[in-house]
């Protein structure tokens, strides 16, 4: 068979995968970019090509992360079970995606303590949470505006409320691995937020 070529955008996912793997693996501190290019079979001088800098990289991996994000949640709502379970079925499909990846989360977070103790790296935590932000913001206008439905708080306010509750479980969850307790604690934040929008279910949505 004729070899493919690679095109340029392939090659660019290619190099944020491989900036993931090494991320996970090594830990950001000991990440550098002969290791990201050794891990996905390209020069320094290819990866400076698709990506400027080191931040323009790992930028671009947060960008990766919140599209994995976005598409997870949005595969587990259902297309007819109402609200009440729309919002229970996308904030448990993420928790799976942590559960099944954990490490991902720490490379995360390190990345955001990396950001922040960066001057010149600090937006990278910003944008971090601000794409977060609008992303799980997006998210619920979607799924109110399909069921009919008010917020009784804006869809930030909600966002940033359920970023943070998930925030908290998480670092406990990757400190303990203590999956029956993870998830007792992600049906008390489900209970809360459904109780923040002041949505109750009727009687033919489950819980």
């Amino acid at each position: 068979m004729p070899k493919t070529t690679t095109t340029a955008t392939e090659r660019r996912a290619e190099i944020i995968a491989a900036t993931i793997r090494v991320l996970a693996r090594d830990g950001i501190a000991e990440t550098t970019t002969r290791k990201i290019a050794a891990e996905a079979g390209v020069n320094q001088a290819t990866l400076r090509y698709y990506f400027g800098s080191k931040d323009d990289l790992l930028f671009a991996v947060l960008q990766e992360m919140m599209r994995t994000t976005r598409e997870v949640v949005q595969a587990a709502i259902p297309s007819d079970g109402g609200l009440h379970v729309a919002i229970a079925e996308s904030i448990k499909a993420f928790w799976l995606h942590v559960e099944a990846a954990p490490e991902l989360q720490v490379m995360q977070y390190e990345l955001t303590l990396y950001a922040l103790r960066n001057p010149d790296s600090a937006w990278l935590a910003k944008q971090q949470y601000d794409g977060y932000s609008v992303l799980v913001e997006s998210l619920f206008e979607q799924n109110f505006a399909a069921a009919g439905r008010k917020c009784a708080v804006s869809f930030a306010e909600l966002a940033r409320f359920v970023i943070a509750g998930l925030d908290g479980l998480i670092l406990q969850f990757v400190s303990d691995r203590d999956t029956v307790r993870a998830r007792r604690d992600l049906d008390n934040l489900i209970f809360a937020v459904r109780a923040t929008t002041r949505v109750a279910p009727t009687m033919d949505e489950g819980a």
